[in-house]
Parts: structure tokens; C-alpha cells; sequence
């Protein structure tokens, strides 16, 4: 059985990986948050909307939106830190 050698990523490497992953995951969660903002306001429009599940949306929509901006300042630090070290 060969060994294969181990590559290890550089820390600087690391973190603008880490920083491009938490990049797509913000833009996912706004475009789902932009999702759920058009379907609360087509249930609004019905006649009769329902409520609850309204009210299950709005609630998920302001956990996913609170979500991005924990994400965001997150991102804000390490892109400080790739910028002051690498």
C-alpha cells in the first residue's frame, strides 16, 4: 500500500475558503428570504389567507434574515483578518 502525502492547506488558504463558502451561504439565504417574502405576500393577497401559516413564514423569514446578518458580520471579521495577515 503507497502513502500518498498529505497536503495541508495554508491558514490563509483556509480562511479565503472559509470566506467563499460563507459568501454562497449568504446569498442562499437572502434568495430563500427573497422567496419566502413573495409567498407571504401571495397568501396575503388571497381572500381568505391562512393565518398561521403566515404567521410560521414571517417568523422563519425573520430567523433567516437574522441569520444573514450574524453571517455577514462573521464574514466582515475574517475578511478583516485575511486582510490585515495574508
Amino acid at each position: 500500500m503507497a502513502a500518498q502525502a498529505v497536503q495541508r492547506e495554508s491558514p490563509c488558504a483556509m480562511m479565503r475558503r472559509e470566506a467563499k463558502s460563507a459568501r454562497r451561504e449568504i446569498m442562499r439565504l437572502r434568495n430563500e428570504s427573497s422567496r419566502l417574502e413573495s409567498e407571504i405576500a401571495h397568501l396575503k393577497g388571497q381572500p381568505d389567507p391562512n393565518e398561521k401559516a403566515i404567521a410560521a413564514l414571517e417568523q422563519r423569514l425573520a430567523s433567516m434574515k437574522a441569520q444573514v446578518e450574524q453571517d455577514e458580520l462573521s464574514l466582515d471579521t475574517l475578511e478583516q483578518v485575511i486582510s490585515e495577515n495574508c
